[in-house]
């Protein structure tokens, strides 16, 4: 549940080879952004995963440099949570936070273990960097786990922009233009004071063009961001989403212009974006601005290790979304 490297023999989780050459890849078509288009999928004719548990899988170039990692969760039969939303019960957070209820029971006749160190994982709209855990349950039974007063801030709801048709402006592109590659100037985005309800994706983002193959015909264009705060910040502004997978890099930090203004510009393939402005801290970062109504959606992993076990195995899941959350 930390990503730390488990006590057990490469042999006992995969079958096959785990150091693979992507050999899957296709050239873009009629692009002015010319770049190489690499596929890779588990499970292949070359590797299978065996049991479930945390992955992370890594990227490297010829030279074994690594490009880049991502994370993810493989669970097989588990146990079914029950998770439950409402607005924080504490009067000093509740303008601003969201409280979780987790609930898991035994229907299989599979006690829950006393002597079993268990942990609870939950993760907020697919971003494992603002991830909690858990390890001490309010209610323990033979048959039942129940965990409560999981306190995480609101946060707002993503802001978003779709590329799909380059040339176009839209509600939220105010200009397109070219130099090299295609310039998409975005609307100045404001920091929330208030509560606007927007639909959004929680994060994620979906490639997209008007083309056949979608994969190699879409175009990258230099996306310019820019921002107004309602205030001065000492730290650091970032962009995060799915996109980039919520990293707080050089490449996503925008630059102050003026008092309460930020700029910024990303290169970004065609499709559809949700995107959000977090301010760095010590322990990751914090949103602009939190609001107990937001929509988020929420998922709650459940880890157990028995005493004779040599690593976290995942029992349990459960997943839910606060746009019915009760006052």
């Amino acid at each position: 549940y930390k990503w730390n490297s488990s006590n057990i023999s490469k042999f006992e989780y995969v079958e096959g080879f785990d150091d693979i050459r992507i050999s899957d890849y296709f050239f873009s078509q009629n692009t002015f952004q010319s770049y190489t288009n690499f596929n890779f999928q588990i499970p292949n004719q070359s590797l299978k995963i065996k049991i479930d548990g945390n992955y992370i899988i890594r990227v490297f170039d010829h030279n074994h440099n690594q490009i880049f990692e991502r994370k993810i969760i493989i669970k097989n039969k588990i146990y079914n949570g029950i998770i439950n939303i409402t607005r924080s019960k504490e009067i000093k957070d509740s303008p601003y936070s969201q409280n979780l209820q987790v609930t898991f029971t035994n229907l299989d006749n599979v006690i829950f273990n006393s002597t079993s160190d268990y942990k609870l994982l939950i993760v907020k709209n697919n971003n494992l960097k603002s991830s909690k855990i858990f390890s001490i349950p309010r209610l323990q039974t033979g048959s039942k786990l129940f965990y409560d007063n999981l306190k995480f801030e609101g946060g707002t709801e993503y802001l978003y922009f779709d590329s799909k048709n380059i040339l176009l402006t839209s509600n939220e592109i105010r200009q397109v233009d070219f130099e090299k590659i295609y310039n998409t100037k975005l609307y100045t985005d404001f920091q929330e004071s208030i509560y606007t309800r927007q639909p959004d994706l929680n994060g994620t983002f979906i490639l997209n063009a008007n083309c056949l193959q979608k994969n190699i015909c879409a175009d990258y264009s230099n996306v310019i961001f820019s921002l107004r705060t309602n205030k001065n910040y000492e730290n650091d502004i970032f962009i995060i989403g799915e996109f980039n997978n919520n990293i707080l890099s050089e490449k996503y930090k925008m630059k102050k212009e003026a008092k309460n203004y930020y700029t910024g510009d990303i290169v970004l393939k065609q499709g559809l974006y949700n995107y959000k402005y977090v301010v760095k801290t010590k322990n990751g970062f914090k949103e602009l601005s939190n609001f107990w109504q937001t929509e988020n959606n929420y998922k709650a992993i459940l880890y157990e290790k028995k005493i004779t076990d040599r690593y976290y195995k995942i029992i349990g899941f459960g997943e839910n979304n606060s746009n019915k959350i009760v006052n």
